[in-house]
């Protein structure tokens, strides 16, 4: 994460006629989760560095539902579920500039805590650190000057305390408005 911030003096040193294209954003989004049954809520801000670049940081929340398979006489599966929160950097690469309604790339990493479900199967509560990496991509479509729709989907993996791993993929949809 340390070198997102020295990409974007990079990119305002290099590319000063892009540089131009600087603007702030505000966004949030909401969504399920495409593997698992639950949902994703995001929101967060972003640097615009140019029309085709963009450096948001997110808070994320991922909730996945416990799910268990159970025959007539014992439990045959189960998946314990729980919640996912995150504060994300990512760097997003639009194909066409952001007056323009177009496709976009995503990437980025993405740390914080997850919390496993507590139930009758699993009556423990857990809190376990979360380190994390994602892509995907999305499509922005701009509704006037300053506000805009987005959807995307992104698949994030990472490691989950001692010995965990974690897979989520959100599918989501909002609103950005630039300033």
């Amino acid at each position: 994460m340390r070198a997102i911030p020295g990409l974007f003096v990079l990119v305002v040193l290099v590319g000063p006629a892009d540089a131009q294209a600087q603007a702030f954003t505000m966004h949030a989004s909401g969504g399920p989760t495409i593997t698992d049954s639950g949902y994703s809520v995001a929101a967060g801000v972003g640097v615009i560095a140019t029309s085709h670049l963009t450096f948001d940081f997110n808070v994320e929340r991922t909730y996945l539902s416990t799910e268990v398979t159970r025959d007539t006489r014992s439990v045959i599966s189960s998946f314990r579920g729980g919640t996912l929160t995150l504060g994300a950097a990512q760097l997003r690469v639009s194909v066409f500039d952001s007056n323009r309604v177009g496709p976009y790339g995503v990437v980025g990493f993405a740390a914080g805590v997850s919390r496993p479900n507590v139930n009758d199967l699993f009556p423990k509560p857990i809190t376990n650190g979360v380190r994390a990496m994602f892509f995907g991509g999305g499509i922005h479509a701009p509704l006037t000057d300053h506000v805009s729709a987005f959807a995307d989907v992104r698949i994030t993996i990472g490691v989950e305390g001692i010995d965990g791993i974690v897979a989520v993929v959100p599918l989501r949809a909002g609103l950005a408005f630039r300033f």
